[in-house]
């Protein structure tokens, strides 16, 4: 089943899943610096909890605060999930890999382009 980065609103394995992927077919792979600072960007950016106040309690059906912070930080963090999926396969393309072929099984995984 595909993925839809641009409607999900949860990618907390979202760098595991591409290294162990990018690994398959090419099992020197490794994730650069700025794959990380994109990782870490992409968590910072989803953060919503610390922008609510400190006495606020969320209940299982959340208040319309709660929604409103949400979707305040979904744009940038999809952004940051696609941007992350194309630095993977530019990086897999300099440490020597078929950038095509990693491509092409991303996109059987992931829709990350509009």
């Amino acid at each position: 089943m595909q993925k839809e980065i641009h409607n999900e609103d949860y990618f907390g394995t979202l760098m595991c899943i591409l290294v162990d992927e990018s690994r398959r077919m090419m099992p020197t792979f490794n994730p650069t610096k700025e794959s990380h600072k994109i990782q870490n960007d992409m968590c910072k950016a989803g953060t919503w909890l610390d922008r609510m106040t400190a006495n606020t309690i969320i209940q299982s059906d959340p208040q319309q605060s709660i929604k409103n912070l949400q979707a305040d930080v979904l744009p940038e963090y999809r952004r940051l999930a696609a941007k992350l999926i194309e630095h993977f396969i530019k990086e897999f393309k300099t440490q020597g890999g078929d950038d095509a072929k990693l491509r092409e099984h991303f996109e059987r995984m992931y829709k990350w382009t509009q």
